[in-house]
């Protein structure tokens, strides 16, 4: 529509000149390179509203033979929540098989239909990336919705990058590996800058999610920190459960901080298989804590610890206080006369 009424308005134009000269009406006098400039802005014009609609309509689609991405988002978020229920009844691998096979029931899809639109999502990785940040926006949305407070669904959550505890990460909250390269490796570096201190502690923090038809479940992440004396400290985290999954690093002598880096990395099985394997990994923060010298930090028993304990959704518990001991028995002071009448001595 755009370009017929941009066509639409030259040819009006052209006969609008053409009409003026033949009734003989005087026309601001044009030059001819004059004239050809102004067709040429105008074709000009109406190529970049042509190429601009071109590229509008370009836009790939979901193929007709997947699940669209709506329904997929709907079934991956059933899907999940089956396999959280059956790893919270410690399900064996056939009741397992049997809860996802119902959550793709109550979609009325296929295993072969789900694998084939997963394994498409997959070579499509930006589209089953926005797919799992909107699943994980439900999930935490129906955690607050059974009484968990924010700060048991994410302590980190709302943390800037300024104060003593911030989120310095500056990747992707969502990611997904495979075991074959190069979808099994993710690397990282986080720029290290003023708000670095001597003796800064990290921890890394994540939700692992494998779906996997057959074959091991292992990944691992690496964190890697350089200090200002060029040592290196390093820890590794192996990932073969789905769960919340944290990996502190500590700086018992005081160093500062020269860089930070790291990888998370989806293995390969020992043996290859021709099923699908993935892992999903969402809300990743790494959290810089300042540690302050000279004040002690604060007991982590347990059993100390002030706060109620609580389950999600249920009731604080509170700990019971401790019985005050008995008092004990002292012996009643007794003058030496008061001694010496009990025992019948005479005085002296």
């Amino acid at each position: 529509m755009i370009v017929n009424a941009s066509i639409s308005r030259v040819i009006w134009h052209s006969t609008t000149l053409n009409a003026s000269s033949q009734n003989g009406i005087r026309l601001p006098s044009v030059t001819p390179s004059h004239t050809h400039k102004i067709r040429r802005n105008y074709i000009v014009k109406i190529l970049i509203v042509f190429l601009l609609g071109l590229l509008a309509s370009c836009k790939p689609a979901v193929p007709s033979e997947y699940i669209q991405e709506g329904k997929m988002e709907d079934i991956l978020y059933d899907y999940h929540i089956a396999l959280a229920m059956a790893a919270q009844k410690g399900a064996d691998p056939t009741k397992t098989e049997a809860y996802k096979l119902a959550a793709l029931k109550k979609h009325e899809v296929t295993e072969s239909q789900f694998n084939a639109s997963l394994e498409y999502y997959v070579r499509h990785t930006e589209r089953l990336r926005k797919i799992y940040e909107r699943i994980s926006e439900r999930l935490g949305n129906e955690a607050k919705s059974m009484g968990a407070s924010e700060s048991e669904l994410a302590q980190y959550s709302s943390i800037t990058s300024k104060g003593d505890t911030a989120d310095v990460w500056n990747g992707l909250r969502t990611m997904m590996l495979s075991p074959y390269a190069p979808a099994n490796k993710y690397s990282f570096t986080i720029k290290v800058d003023t708000a670095f201190h001597k003796g800064d502690r990290l921890m890394m923090s994540f939700n692992s999610q494998f779906i996997v038809q057959e074959g091991m479940r292992d990944a691992v992440v690496m964190l890697a920190i350089t200090y200002r004396n060029d040592s290196i400290a390093t820890q590794m985290l192996r990932i073969n459960n789905d769960s919340r999954q944290s990996i502190m690093m500590f700086n018992d002598d005081s160093l500062a901080i020269k860089s930070v880096r790291g990888y998370f990395l989806m293995l390969p099985d020992e043996q290859p298989v021709s099923t699908f394997k993935m892992l999903i990994l969402t809300d990743i923060r790494l959290i810089r804590m300042h540690v302050h010298p000279g004040k002690p930090e604060a007991a982590t028993d347990s059993i100390n610890k002030k706060d109620p304990i609580r389950t999600i959704g249920g009731e604080p518990v509170a700990i019971p206080a401790p019985e005050p001991p008995e008092p004990q028995k002292t012996e009643e002071t007794r003058t030496p006369q008061e001694a010496m009448r009990e025992r019948n001595i005479p005085p002296e």
